[in-house]
């Protein structure tokens, strides 16, 4: 039976949205930890502004909690043991996520999602195990940027909670802020100085980003899309700066990276273009056995990834008999492969076989011979497949008789590419809409199982929105709620980001199975659910 619902509206609608994530009151998740290092800015501005604070809470059954921008804890104040056991126990700790998703209606995660202030009364929390603590949240808005940096939550062991802690808790957060933005006039100093010092060659495009602060010369401002400096600023938080990129405009540029030490998450770029263009999301163009010419063509991918219109790149719709197996096999009805094929001489027309890998044992003798004896005189023969690793024995003979063989990558593995690859979609709606950087770094961190055909139909509903609100610009406010907000893998090392990589693949080729995937890595099981835990793998 369900929970009758608060009844004020805030607190009512962050139920229904913890509901709807498949929590329930009784549930008593486990604390989801991750590596809070990137948080070291607000936590050194707010370390000793807490450490006033504590005097003031001595002798009381209060505590101050503090989380970044991504509702994770990095900071706990309180002089009262039980207290400190009871947050404990509930998974108040260092590192531990505090989103709606992980841990329901909290004073540290809901004021993220509303963007403001609030109290949540013991009974207001959605899971039980909260329900002894009444808290105040308030969001941490850092002065320059008028971004959220973090929440400061003031916790209380009692029914309800005492209106005069909020003015202490406003107080906090001022004085927080304060030293943010002392903070942040310091690193601007710094990234200015190393931007002029560079920038003073004009033979090159400089950009110089900071946490709230961007700088271009004259050749990076014609050079760089609004989405381009979301694609360098991810590589920034990696630490990982690739030799060349592709920009929204489809033009690939060599890319070097002075970081810049005491400036927080800051870098002065040194971007220079090569003599060709490249078409827009070509940066990790599949690599294709054979020649373009090819009589057999086999394209190789997940759903979604592009795959058939790959295909009608070799032979046109208009000149093709098209074979869609997954449809025929829906419909009920027989595919006879040879009379097709027959059909398709007859008329000069190339074929294409979408879902090959779907065929029977039989079809597929039948498809091996067609294709080892097709000429080169002859109208190419595509066949659309699965990726390699998850044919069968015998689709996998077939495949590995085409004379060129192009596997398209999943779009997980293509974050460098999809600002280039979204402001190429916003272009083919409306060329006048432009991504912007803090959208990009939304669309970075998804894991797109539904590879391009969700990454279009998510661009599609941003364009809609914000053509609606009048805008040019697609902002991260236009996407669709569940792709607003970045995660952990967005924000991992480069090391980390090969590691989480590897272990997908692994999970991809088992099927999910995550015994035969740590067989296959080498990996004990237990190692396996904690690396899929700490990397933010879904």
């Amino acid at each position: 039976m369900s929970p009758t619902l608060p009844q004020r509206p805030v607190i009512a609608a962050a139920w229904e949205r913890a509901r709807s994530r498949g929590l329930t009151p009784t549930d008593r998740p486990e604390p989801i930890l991750s590596d809070v290092a990137d948080a070291d800015p607000l936590l050194d501005a707010a370390r000793p502004v807490l450490d006033r604070a504590a005097e003031s809470l001595h002798g009381s059954s209060t505590a101050l909690l503090l989380v970044d921008h991504q509702s994770r804890m990095v900071a706990r104040v309180s002089a009262d043991s039980t207290l400190e056991r009871t947050l404990a126990d509930a998974g108040a700790v260092v590192g531990a996520d505090f989103t709606e998703n992980a841990m329901g209606t909290t004073a540290l995660g809901t004021p993220a999602e509303i963007r403001g202030d609030l109290v949540i009364n013991s009974g207001e929390h959605y899971l039980e195990q909260f329900r002894s603590l009444s808290c105040f949240g308030q969001p941490i808005i850092h002065p320059s940027t008028r971004r959220v940096v973090g929440i400061l939550c003031l916790t209380q062991a009692s029914a309800r909670m005492n209106p005069l802690s909020a003015p202490l808790v406003r107080g906090i957060v001022s004085d927080i802020a304060d030293r943010l933005l002392s903070r942040s006039h310091l690193a601007h100093r710094q990234v200015i100085t190393a931007f002029e010092r560079i920038a003073e060659r004009r033979d090159f495009a400089v950009a110089a980003i900071g946490d709230d602060l961007q700088l271009t010369n004259a050749l990076a401002a014609a050079l760089l899309a609004p989405a381009d400096f979301g694609t360098l600023r991810l590589f920034l938080d990696e630490r990982d700066v690739p030799s060349a990129v592709t920009l929204v405009s489809g033009v690939t540029v060599d890319v070097q990276a002075e970081v810049i030490d005491g400036g927080g998450r800051a870098a002065v770029f040194t971007l220079r273009p090569r003599m060709e263009p490249v078409p827009a999301g070509s940066l990790a163009t599949p690599a294709a056995v054979g020649t373009a010419t090819a009589p057999t063509v086999a394209v190789c991918g997940e759903p979604g990834t592009g795959r058939t219109t790959r295909a009608h790149t070799v032979v046109p719709a208009a000149q093709a008999t098209v074979v869609d197996v997954p449809a025929a096999l829906l419909a009920g009805t027989p595919i006879d492969l040879a009379a097709t094929l027959r059909l398709a001489r007859r008329r000069g027309h190339g074929v294409v076989i979408d879902g090959a890998d779907l065929l029977d044992d039989r079809a597929l003798q039948l498809l091996q011979t067609a294709v080892t004896s097709r000429s080169p005189e002859e109208p190419p023969l595509v066949l659309v497949t699965g990726p390699p690793e998850s044919l069968s024995p015998a689709a996998a003979a077939v495949i590995a008789r085409c004379r060129r063989r192009t596997t398209l990558p999943p779009l997980r593995q293509r974050t460098t590419e999809l600002a280039a690859l979204g402001q190429e979609l916003l272009d083919a709606r409306q060329p006048r809409l432009t991504l912007s950087a803090d959208a990009a770094d939304s669309l970075v961190s998804q894991e797109w199982p539904g590879n391009l055909s969700e990454f279009a139909m998510v661009l599609a509903e941003a364009a809609a929105t914000a053509e609606q609100r009048g805008s040019r610009r697609v902002d991260i406010v236009d996407l669709p709620a569940d792709y607003r907000s970045t995660t952990r893998a967005s924000r991992l090392l480069g090391l980390e980001q090969a590691e989480r990589l590897a272990i997908i693949e692994a999970l991809d080729v088992a099927d999910g199975n995550k015994s035969h995937a740590a067989k296959r890595l080498g990996i004990s099981r237990t190692t396996l659910y904690a690396r899929i835990r700490a990397l933010g793998i879904r």
